[in-house]
This record gives C-alpha cells, sequence and structure tokens, in this order.
C-alpha cells in the first residue's frame, strides 16, 4: 500500500454561485477566478434535458456574447449574471429560498463545461 497524504492548502475552495434575492446570480471571487470571470465574457446557461428532476446547471463560459448567452457583468470586485427572468421561468423561489450552486469542471465531448450543483434552503424570513 502507498499512501499519499493530500495537502488541504491545495484544495480548491468556495467555489460557488448563489442567487441573490434580485435573480442575479453572483459568483465568489474564488469561483470567478476558476472560470476565469471578464467583463466582455458571456455564459450559456444549460439544463438537463433527460432528467426534469435534476436541478443542476449546466454552465459554458464564451468569450464574447453569443445569441443564447447571458453577458458576465462586474460591480466592484464581484462578478454577477442578469438571470432573474431565467430563473423565474424554471420557477426558483430565490426569494423565500437561499439558492447556492457548488461549481466544479466537467467534460463532456471534449468540452469544458461547469457543473453548478443545485443546494437550496428555507431563509429563516420569508417574504409572501
Amino acid at each position: 500500500m502507498k499512501l499519499k497524504f493530500l495537502n488541504p492548502d491545495k484544495v480548491e475552495k468556495n467555489i460557488k454561485g448563489t442567487i441573490h434575492k434580485s435573480g442575479k446570480l453572483g459568483f465568489t471571487i474564488q469561483a470567478a477566478n476558476k472560470l476565469q470571470l471578464n467583463k466582455g465574457k458571456s455564459v450559456g446557461i444549460a439544463i438537463n434535458e433527460d432528467d426534469e428532476s435534476d436541478k443542476n446547471l449546466y454552465i459554458e463560459i464564451y468569450s464574447e456574447k453569443k445569441e443564447h448567452s447571458l453577458p458576465i457583468l462586474k460591480a466592484g470586485d464581484y462578478f454577477y449574471v442578469n438571470t432573474k427572468d431565467l430563473f423565474d421561468s424554471l420557477k426558483f423561489d430565490y426569494i423565500n429560498n437561499y439558492i447556492t450552486f457548488d461549481i466544479s469542471e466537467l467534460e463532456i465531448s471534449g468540452n469544458v463545461y461547469f457543473k453548478f450543483k443545485f443546494k437550496e434552503r428555507k431563509r429563516k424570513e420569508s417574504i409572501q
């Protein structure tokens, strides 16, 4: 048996996206670095057509704006995407729930995508 000790300092931390009460999808600084976000780039957001119960999102980052993509915007040091209409159409209740995504890299047919693993929990004070 050969043991390999892992270095906790080398593990990627806080690679997350969060839906704000405004419906915007915001990114931690670590996520923005991992996804190499910049103004001028855009994101394509996909769902799993084969599984209606899959609430995860699948993201592709583009170097420019494409027809089916949303532009990446920046406020201060933080990047975000205006996703309110999209999340409303998906019936994500981001007003009454905290919705976050753990982000991991995914390769499909030689293309790099990012899987946004859906996580949801009730807010302490829900708004009706």
